[in-house]
């Protein structure tokens, strides 16, 4: 298990997961910023990145899913 997580902020159609793993690593983290995802216009979501589970509060020290810390 990892010690520690990120809070990141995904689009939640599948069908544009191609689309953002083909941005550089630089250009994907200024779009975190983002309310709708530029490729499908659907509303973004916060996901712990250790189990990819949502996170409906973003002040949360721990991802209450898979009890891992957050950076």
């Amino acid at each position: 298990m990892q010690d520690n997580a990120r809070k990141t902020k995904t689009c939640q159609e599948e069908s544009c997961s191609e689309q953002w793993s083909a941005l550089s690593p630089e250009l994907r983290d200024q779009c975190t910023v983002f309310v709708y995802c530029p490729f499908c216009a659907n509303e973004m979501v916060t996901r712990c990145s250790s189990c990819g589970e949502p996170i409906n509060d973003i002040g949360y020290k721990f991802c209450p899913w898979c009890g891992v810390g957050f950076e």
